[in-house]
């Protein structure tokens, strides 16, 4: 099978996120994740902006995690996780820290 040449493909952008407030492990902060994107951007901007969280990179101990977006979405999926407030009955913040083109700037 043929791939994509490298000009075609998407652009990808990472973001930085602290989550303040909640101690969780990675299942919850994707669910998370999911769930701000979803209420704030519905089924269709999800799908466009292709947020992903990678859950390889959460750190419970500080609190931080990655989350891969679309270059044209970054704004609007940083708008969307400092909308929430809650999470199962905990007041929280999100803080997106630093935004990048490449994960290993971040680590």
């Amino acid at each position: 099978m043929k791939s994509f040449p490298t000009s075609k493909q998407e652009r990808k952008r990472y973001i930085l996120i602290k989550i303040d407030g909640l101690e969780a492990e990675k299942e919850n902060v994707k669910k998370l994740v999911i769930q701000a994107g979803l209420q704030f951007l519905g089924e269709l901007g999800m799908a466009r902006a292709g947020i992903q969280f990678l859950e390889d990179t959460w750190n419970e101990k500080d609190s931080t995690g990655i989350i891969r977006v679309s270059h044209k979405y970054v704004d609007e999926v940083k708008a969307a996780l400092a909308l929430v407030k809650e999470f199962e009955g905990k007041k929280i913040t999100i803080n997106s820290i630093k935004v990048s083109g490449e994960i290993n700037k971040l680590k």
